[in-house]
């Protein structure tokens, strides 16, 4: 018998109320926030994207344990009705229309870049690395702690490939930031890396410009066309 998504909530929570909503417009997912009689809160994810739930499944079950209190632990999940129920995590979020005939040149010619890189070395990769999926809180002595959260698109990836966003948007204009983000990782891009998140987020940022404006969501086109505009300034 198929459960649907408020049998499975009501299952996996027992008695909770909805705290906020924190699900992202125009995706599959919804995302609230719960708050247990215990004072204890839950965060609950449904996601109607068969692939994409089992992607964010396989890294809560996998790769997220190793991460501890920096991202979200699995409590339940109902594979049936495709919902999750995580830990919350502490923090806040660290968060036109058609490309014109210079800018679509210049990002056809970034993808047939990538054609020259050798190959790439993949790992467990998160893929949306951007401020919106950082929290940060600090601990009982003061010390700043970051989070991740919403591992719906991760999978094996090229590492440069999963430094992409972050890299494009919130460092792309500190370079403050960019050397604490690469001393807490261990290291920096290697040169390939470098021409991989060069090359990929020119195309990324293309890609963006065009489908977030055919879906009307002035906000992320705009975005787009910032970040390739950025990388034509940079040549």
């Amino acid at each position: 018998m198929t459960t649907t998504v408020s049998e499975a909530t009501a299952r996996l929570t027992g008695p909770a109320e909805v705290v906020a909503d924190l699900s992202w417009p125009g995706t599959t997912a919804t995302v609230r926030l719960l708050r247990r009689p215990s004072g204890q809160h839950l965060v609950l994810k449904a996601n109607s994207h068969p692939d994409c739930f089992t992607r964010e499944l396989h890294a809560l079950h996998t790769w997220t344990p190793a991460l501890d209190t920096a991202a979200p632990q699995l409590i339940d999940a109902d594979e049936d009705a495709r919902v999750l129920l995580m830990t919350a995590l502490p923090g806040i979020r660290l968060d036109l229309a058609t490309l014109t005939t210079a800018e679509l040149d210049f990002a056809l010619a970034a993808i047939d870049r990538l054609e020259t890189l050798p190959p790439q070395k993949s790992q467990p990769s998160h893929l949306d690395l951007t401020a919106r999926n950082l929290l940060a809180d600090t601990d009982e002595r003061g010390r700043v702690r970051i989070a991740v959260i919403d591992f719906e698109t991760s999978r094996y990836e090229a590492a440069g490939r999963d430094f992409l966003r972050i890299t494009q948007r919130t460092l792309r204009t500190r370079s403050d930031l960019s050397v604490a983000f690469y001393n807490g990782y261990g290291r920096q891009p290697t040169e390939d890396e470098q021409r991989l998140i060069r090359w990929c987020g020119t195309g990324d940022a293309a890609a963006i410009a065009v489908t977030a404006a055919a879906h009307g969501h002035d906000d992320f086109s705009r975005e787009g066309h910032t970040a390739l505009r950025a990388a034509m300034a940079a040549t």
